[in-house]
């Protein structure tokens, strides 16, 4: 590289002119050869010029570049890909992104009255019959009609997560032949997964043998949030008031709530489920005016389990960071209207639920029958609540109230004993990796439900230790469902391991071993799946292995289940081990900052990573069945673990004064920011907290 003379060196030589160059930045695409041959490569699909011109085989391109290690890219981001095009003129020109903090319809914004009555979980499919119009030659432009077939051959599967629902790959189709709202619905949630597929697909701007310049994720994030608006603007100007109107109205509802989770608005998604209540309760009552001899529901059984498991999805959000009104999800009368609790111990409002078998005779008998217990354990909860007193400690029932709730422990473990035999079935030959999730991941929900409605009624954080066995189950099953979705998503991404650089350079919390799960894509679904179980285990499980073992889990890969975030509770889960674990010997957990500022009473700083000797992990082995993904450097289950690491351990329980519960959690999904406060389980409202701590992350 050729060099000028220095300033002031006294030298009268005057510097030799040469050629400049135009600075560009540094290109770091290209496929493997020309990468490997430090050469220019035109990314030129399916081979590269270089590659022919040397007659060599181009072996493919790198996949894009994380930002950060623990995930390929941000489940919904925020497009920032320039594009020469104008932004359309539409309704929705206030909600396309520059984007993400524009503002909603000032209908939306108002604070709703709580619905008075939830849907009540069905017992049974429906049995009526409609019949089946294709989803052709629909009322579309071009452009629409690729976001529709996207949704149709892979969005509505992706909605429904971990268990099959006829909702979303029969009924919402059905429904975009009749309804505008439904079908612009369709049309918006079609474009938000195209936006996800672009930014996540590799390389992510590399052009190609047919570049299309509209074809980029500012592009199709603009669509999704016209179509998006164009839906509210018809369900809140039609009308109509018949029936079928009301129940289009419910449908694009649901569509909109998860809309709205999957960009990270879920106060607004909180606010159209109960919209969305609020109507569903409206047709209910006009039924009961009705004198009908039998008023069955206004709205076929599938549209019915959709808004129990909304309702029952917001309030576990609700439950686990404690939001104030009017985003809470209440499932009965408000306390002027209450009820004295039964001796029996029932749920509040009457189900008409049918006992529980000795055995499933199908997984989707078991979710029913899940969902409808659940509810009733919701809504008995709520209940006893408002006979509470003002200086009862937050979230905990007075163990004076325990009798009322036996019934459903008596409930709880009946349907784990009729789960039983599907349970085992998982590992039989022949069964999908769907079902297989599927079985593991209702289990998951079983243990969890168990052990926070049990512990309602303790004012201790010590009785979580009760409840080992039942965390490590959790976590296993999870591995389980990690394990084989990554070797899935290996075998489909990087058939020749080979060339497989997703794990090149890449890191896991632990520190220099092994990313666990690095082909599989950030997922976003309606459904609920591993995170929530998971969440409980990083927040309540005070081993240290099993506890590092779900927070590695929620990192694993990039997934948004309903308006729960896998990142968002893994960094809670580090937050509070980091606070529990200070002085213990466990060694420091991994720090879930970046960029982040703390306040308050004895915050917490950035720990240091873990090493080897301190956690104890020893020989690699696979992170469940599934085979590719890994525990890091090892030790997949505790006997893996060192005797001596864990005998250590097991001497050094944390003590009940430096455990803490989630008091608060106030954030941002989209800006990816989050206060968080923890303090004591057992306050009295008023008193003083010594625990309290606050802290604000950004990720």
């Amino acid at each position: 590289m050729s060099t000028s003379p220095i300033a002031g060196d006294g030298s009268q030589k005057q510097p030799k002119k040469t050629g400049t160059r135009t600075s560009r930045p540094k290109v770091k695409t290209g496929c493997t050869n020309c990468k490997l041959r430090r050469i220019k490569c035109d990314e030129k699909r399916p081979s590269c010029s270089q590659c022919v011109k040397s007659k060599k085989a181009c072996t493919g391109y790198p996949p894009p570049p994380r930002r950060r290690p623990f995930e390929e890219a941000i489940i919904a981001p925020r497009p920032t890909t320039e594009t020469s095009l104008a932004p359309a003129k539409s309704p929705a020109q206030h909600l396309v992104p520059t984007i993400i903090q524009a503002k909603r319809p000032r209908l939306l914004q108002q604070p709703l009255p709580h619905p008075r009555t939830p849907p009540l979980t069905p017992t049974a499919t429906d049995s009526s019959l409609t019949l089946h119009r294709p989803s052709f030659s629909l009322a579309f432009d071009p452009q629409e009609s690729l976001y529709f077939q996207l949704f149709r051959e892979r969005t509505a599967s992706e909605l429904s997560g971990f268990f099959d629902s006829s909702f979303w790959t029969r009924s919402v189709l059905q429904e975009c032949h009749a309804e505008e709202a439904v079908r612009h619905s369709v049309v918006a949630l079609g474009a938000l997964y195209k936006t996800l597929e672009k930014m996540t697909e590799s390389p992510p701007t590399s052009p190609g043998d047919h570049f299309d310049p509209t074809d980029n994720a500012k592009m199709h994030w603009e669509v999704a949030f016209r179509h998006y608006s164009d839906a509210l603007t018809i369900m809140f100007s039609s009308a109509q008031e018949t029936q079928s109107s009301q129940r289009s109205s419910l449908m694009a509802t649901v569509l909109l709530a998860c809309f709205d989770s999957f960009i990270g608005d879920h106060k607004q998604a909180i606010v159209q489920i109960q919209n969305g209540l609020r109507l569903l309760e409206k047709l209910r009552e006009e039924r009961r005016r009705a004198f009908l001899p039998k008023p069955e529901e206004p709205v076929e059984q599938d549209l019915i389990q959709m808004f129990t498991r909304l309702a029952i999805q917001a309030k576990s959000y609700d439950m686990a960071f404690h939001f104030p009104h009017p985003f809470v999800i209440r499932l009965t009368p408000q306390e002027g209207d209450a009820v004295s609790p039964s001796s029996e111990g029932g749920s509040p409002v009457s189900t008409n639920q049918t006992p529980i078998p000795e055995r499933f005779e199908s997984l989707i008998e078991g979710r029913l029958a899940w969902d409808a217990l659940l509810e009733k354990i919701f809504r008995f909860t709520e209940t006893m609540f408002q006979f509470t007193t003002s200086t009862s400690p937050m979230g905990i029932l007075p163990i004076s109230l325990k009798q009322y709730g036996m019934v459903f422990r008596n409930e709880i473990e009946a349907w784990s004993r009729a789960f039983d035999d599907i349970l085992a079935s998982r590992t039989a030959p022949g069964k999908s990796s769907q079902e297989k999730a599927a079985i593991a991941v209702l289990k998951m929900f079983q243990i969890m439900g168990q052990v926070l409605f049990l512990m309602t009624f303790s004012d201790s954080e010590l009785q979580f230790d009760t409840f080992l066995p039942q965390f490590q189950a959790i976590v296993d099953l999870a591995s389980e469902v990690v394990g084989d979705e990554e070797r899935r998503a290996a075998a489909r991404r990087c058939p020749d391991p080979r060339w497989c650089q997703h794990a090149a350079g890449h890191t896991d919390i632990f520190g220099g071993h092994e990313f666990t799960a690095p082909h599989i894509k950030p997922s976003f679904s309606a459904d609920l799946g591993i995170v929530p179980p998971l969440f409980v285990v990083a927040t309540k499980c005070r081993d240290p292995f099993i506890r590092r073992k779900a927070i590695q889990l929620l990192r694993s890969s990039s997934r948004r289940e309903g308006m729960w975030d896998s990142e968002l509770t893994a960094r809670i889960g580090m937050w509070i081990a980091a606070i529990e674990e200070e002085g213990t010997g466990f060694g420091e957990p991994p720090s879930p900052y970046t960029g982040s500022s703390t306040t308050g009473r004895g915050s917490v700083g950035s720990p240091g990573s873990l090493s080897n000797e301190s956690v104890g992990f020893s020989d690699d082995v696979p992170l469940g069945p599934g085979g590719n993904a890994r525990w890091g450097n090892g030790g997949s289950r505790r006997e893996s673990i060192p005797a001596s690491v864990i005998g250590r351990a097991e001497k050094r329980t944390i003590p009940e004064d430096k455990r803490v519960m989630v008091r608060a959690v106030q954030f941002d999904l989209r800006e990816r920011i989050a206060t968080l406060q923890c303090g004591t389980r057992n306050l009295t409202p008023g008193m003083q907290d010594m625990k309290t701590r606050t802290t604000r992350i950004i990720w």
